[in-house]
């Protein structure tokens, strides 16, 4: 059988040195065809013997993550990729499959034989690192972690030190439980300094790309779109589409997350529906609400609509409030309490309808800001 190098050597070396990548085609080496037979192990024929793959994580039936792939999750900074995350963590260390609060049509293949799941937090501070692994451990009616749920914050870690230890993670686990379940880096781009820089970007992916082979294990990566856009985050985020077998997007609607397919090598986007999910103050954490309709996001556009037309009322006229000026002008327009105006002010900012000057007042949003 192949051996695969653990990855963390070869990550820190392309990280460093872009001399080993060839130039050209045509400083490769000249290969005769009697040489042919050693290239025989990456040849694939109509016979060649292939497990099908093992489907760890299926949404509505349709498989999503399966062993030997990476799945990226994206989304834009507090849309809740961390509680997805969190509810995919619980399914895998969950032995029977049973969770007191999951997401409808999301299912994770239970961990029957104890294996480990490996969780990586780069941006958590360590307390509320500890309180999102109470929350998983509280939706499997668990009372303290199994000792195969590996949960590590590497926020204190320098970076050239990611590699190795994550490296070094997986090869205990795997000695000390007989394989890997799931693992979950939450976020890949603290593995390098630049995400638009493609070594880096290529080098990191091609690492975990690895692991997971090596493993067979299927692995979750996170990471941020651009700020007001869909797209994920430099070249890093390019590079997971083109090497994930599926990315799901999270987004949000305000206070209603919701997950979307956006690239899936194993099932059509319309087989995937938009789940919905969001945070249940008295038990702490995200639960679903349901699926997203076609009338659910007209009355979201009728909604952002609605205030857009309240902010050019309030705002309009080069008017320009402080917050506290500015929700008693929203709650006079529209007819509605404290709460529901800051709710308004709120996604006024979300949609850019307006900004804050040097002054520190809110005004209408230019078109020159804009960059239209």
């Amino acid at each position: 059988m192949q051996q695969h190098n653990n990855g963390a050597s070869d990550l820190n070396q392309q990280l460093k040195d872009t001399k080993n990548i060839p130039v050209s085609f045509a400083e490769s080496e000249e290969i005769k065809p009697s040489q042919l037979k050693k290239y025989d192990w990456l040849r694939i024929t109509d016979t060649t013997p292939i497990m099908p793959p093992v489907p760890i994580i299926t949404i509505n039936g349709e498989t999503i993550s399966t062993e030997n792939n990476i799945t990226t999750i994206s989304g834009a900074s507090k849309s809740g990729k961390s509680a997805f995350t969190s509810i995919l963590i619980a399914g895998a260390i969950s032995r029977d499959g049973i969770l007191l609060d999951g997401l409808e049509a999301v299912q994770v293949q239970p961990n029957i034989n104890g294996k480990a799941v490996i969780h990586i937090d780069t941006e958590q501070a360590r307390h509320k690192h500890q309180y999102n692994i109470k929350t998983i451990l509280r939706r499997t009616g668990m009372d303290t972690c199994p000792g195969y749920f590996l949960s590590y914050n590497a926020r204190e870690l320098d970076l050239n030190e990611c590699a190795a230890t994550t490296a070094g993670i997986c090869e205990a686990a795997q000695q000390q439980f007989g394989g890997i379940h799931l693992m979950v880096i939450d976020g890949i781009a603290d593995y390098i300094t630049d995400v638009n820089d493609p070594i880096q970007s290529n080098a990191v992916v091609k690492f975990f790309e690895e692991l997971a082979i090596k493993y067979s294990m299927p692995i979750l990566v996170i990471v941020h779109t651009n700020p007001g856009s869909d797209k994920e985050r430099g070249h890093l985020g390019s590079q997971c589409q083109r090497k994930s077998e599926s990315v799901i997007t999270v987004k949000t609607e305000g206070d209603i997350s919701f997950i979307e397919p956006k690239f899936l090598r194993m099932a059509g986007k319309g087989s995937i529906p938009l789940i919905q999910f969001m945070y249940d103050k008295n038990k702490g954490y995200h639960v679903g609400c349901g699926i997203r309709t076609e009338d659910q996001d007209k009355k979201d556009s009728a909604r952002v609509e609605s205030i857009m037309k309240i902010s050019a009322a309030v705002f309009g006229g080069q008017k320009a409030y402080g917050y506290n000026e500015a929700i008693e002008a929203i709650i006079k327009e529209s007819s509605k309490g404290v709460n529901a105006a800051k709710d308004m002010f709120k996604e006024m900012k979300a949609h850019k309808m307006i900004e804050q000057g040097a002054d520190k007042n809110w005004r209408i949003k230019t078109n020159e800001a804009d960059g239209v």
